[in-house]
C-alpha cells in the first residue's frame, strides 16, 4: 500500500485510464466493428459487433483480435460474448498506452477489413 501511495499509482491508472477511454471512444467512431467502450481505471473493455447498425456481438472478430494484438506484443483478452478487456498494469507510463494503443487499432482495422 506504501509504494501505491508513494509511486501515485492511482493517480496514474485514472489518467492514463481517462486517456485509453477518450482514444478507444475516438476508434469507434472511426470503425464500423467496435460497438461500445466502458470502463474505469485501468479496467476497460471494447465490445466488437459485426456492425454497428445490428449491434450482433462478434465473437470470432474479437477473438481474431486478442490473437493479433498478443502477436503484437499487447496482452488483451476476452471477456463476455464478445468483449476486449485491456486491463494494464497500474504503472503503465503514456509512452506504453501510445504503443499500446497504435496495435489495437492496427489490428481492429484489420480485421474489420477482413485482412
Amino acid at each position: 500500500i506504501d509504494i501505491i501511495k508513494e509511486e501515485r499509482l492511482l493517480e496514474n491508472a485514472t489518467k492514463q485510464g481517462t486517456y485509453i477511454l477518450k482514444r478507444l471512444e475516438e476508434l469507434k467512431e472511426e470503425s464500423e466493428i467496435v460497438g461500445d467502450v466502458r470502463g474505469k481505471g485501468l479496467m476497460i473493455g471494447m465490445e466488437i459487433v459485426e456492425d454497428k447498425e445490428s449491434k450482433k456481438m462478434a465473437s470470432e472478430k474479437a477473438s481474431e483480435i486478442m490473437k493479433r494484438s498478443w502477436k503484437r506484443g499487447v496482452a488483451v483478452i476476452t471477456c463476455g460474448v464478445s468483449t476486449i478487456r485491456i486491463a494494464p498494469p497500474l504503472n503503465i507510463t503514456r509512452e506504453l498506452v501510445d504503443s499500446a494503443l497504435e496495435i489495437i487499432t492496427d489490428v481492429v482495422k484489420e480485421v474489420e477489413k477482413g485482412q
